[in-house]
């Protein structure tokens, strides 16, 4: 029973649906930061769009919940400079501010706008980027998160995580929808949705489609599809029971479990030819693969010594060995973008939290164990990581920096959320 338990959490996770009604963007609840936030001003970049926040609104929000920034209140600024003549350093130095970004929205002509920025160190009065960006209506909110991104890496050197977009499960009543969004879940847009559960969303490398795991006909059936076009295609012949899809590295190989007579295995499908090939072998479960960045390596999950834990392959199926000695339960493994860490889920106390270690298996720290814990997935930049989890008996998204130093969760609007993914 024990086996079969931990079988459906790592297969199907948790459910989730939609209501063409519920499409506001997600709350962002800063839980946790680091004291050494950055001290910095974001004055106003004059008005957005009617019914969607302003560009200024979008940059706050972002950079507050990246845990690395403390966004100074407007209220306290002395002047809405939008223009570098307009900036005095000691004005904003004297409200204890050690960033400043300033900037102004401008409608053209033609009906795009212009977004212009300055960054600046206050301490030195440098300024230390500047950057002109030309966008639709309906790009100006992504623009805003591009702008976050730039002041991100200005302070940091990192690159930012906020022009990406996540896919979730969001479930309302009986109802199941698959969404793609800005990060902040602006802007939503369904892939699929229905009364049958959807689980395991993941980004191809481009991030031009998602692979995911739906059911037809009472079977699980992993689709791949195109997110311009809607098409897509299932990856695995008719009849077969499958799950926890991955795309390889360069978007050609899709890895994924096949429950066949009890046992589970692990293979590699070609995406244009249909070719498979099979990668583990036995009567263990072996499931949950997650590709090494370099294509070389694979980590996934298996009971081969009798209770879920994290193992490494080479692409090949060869070089098995273990990772994971801590606990009884480690899954849902995923490999960061540099292939360095690897966050999974850790069972501790009876919960499901979030870990991360080394890609040899060194180093295991929790992040969160305050609710149970799903589907962990690197940002971009490989600094946060985005994961499903639950606060006050609801199914939510949340955010943890890699160090454990921040955490932020994403509240919808109505329903639960689950299963998220963050494009690359």
């Amino acid at each position: 029973m024990a086996r079969r338990l931990w079988i459906l959490l790592l297969t199907f996770g948790l459910g989730f649906f939609w209501n063409p009604a519920a499409q506001a963007a997600l709350t962002v609840d800063v839980t946790k930061s680091v004291s050494s936030a950055l001290p910095i001003a974001i004055p106003s970049f004059g008005p957005g769009l009617p019914g969607q926040p302003s560009v200024a609104d979008v940059i706050r929000s972002d950079l507050s919940h990246s845990g690395l920034f403390r966004v100074l209140a407007p209220g306290s600024y002395p002047g809405d400079p939008h223009q570098p003549i307009e900036v005095k350093a000691s004005s904003w130095s004297g409200i204890g501010a050690t960033g400043l970004a300033i900037g102004d929205t401008q409608k053209e002509a033609n009906g795009n706008y212009v977004v212009q920025v300055y960054v600046y160190n206050v301490q030195t009065g440098q300024e230390l980027a500047a950057r002109r960006y030309t966008c639709s209506p309906a790009e100006l909110h992504m623009t805003a998160h591009h702008v976050a991104d730039l002041i991100y890496k200005t302070f940091t050197g990192k690159a930012g995580p906020f022009a990406a977009r996540i896919a979730y499960v969001r479930q309302i009543g009986n109802e199941y929808t698959l969404l793609v969004a800005e990060s902040d879940g602006w802007n939503p847009h369904p892939v699929v949705r229905g009364r049958m559960p959807v689980f395991s969303p993941v980004w191809s490398p481009d991030n031009r489609r998602l692979a995911y795991v739906t059911y037809h006909d009472a079977r699980a059936i992993i689709y791949v599809q195109d997110l311009a076009t809607g098409q897509r295609q299932a990856v695995a012949p008719a009849g077969e029971i499958v799950s926890a899809p991955a795309f390889s590295p360069d978007g050609r190989e899709l890895a994924y479990a096949r429950a066949e007579g009890g046992a589970t295995n692990i293979f590699v499908v070609d995406l244009a030819t249909g070719q498979r090939r099979q990668l583990t072998h036995g009567s263990a479960i072996n499931t949950s693969p997650s590709w090494a960045p370099d294509g070389r390596h694979l980590v996934f999950v298996s009971d081969r010594a009798g209770s879920p834990q994290i193992y490494s392959m080479d692409s090949d199926g060869g070089d098995v060995h273990r990772l994971t000695f801590s606990g009884n339960y480690n899954a849902s493994p995923v490999y960061s973008p540099t292939g360095q860490d690897i966050a999974f889920i850790h069972r501790t106390d009876g919960v499901y939290a979030l870990a991360v270690m080394r890609a040899d298996g060194s180093g295991m720290r929790v992040l969160d164990a305050q609710g149970n814990c799903d589907h962990p997935s690197f940002a971009g930049n490989g600094q946060m990581i985005l994961y499903g989890t639950q606060r006050g008996g609801r199914k939510v998204l949340a955010e943890a920096s890699v160090d454990g130093k921040t955490l932020a969760v994403l509240r919808g609007t109505a329903g639960e959320d689950s299963q998220p993914a963050w494009s690359h």
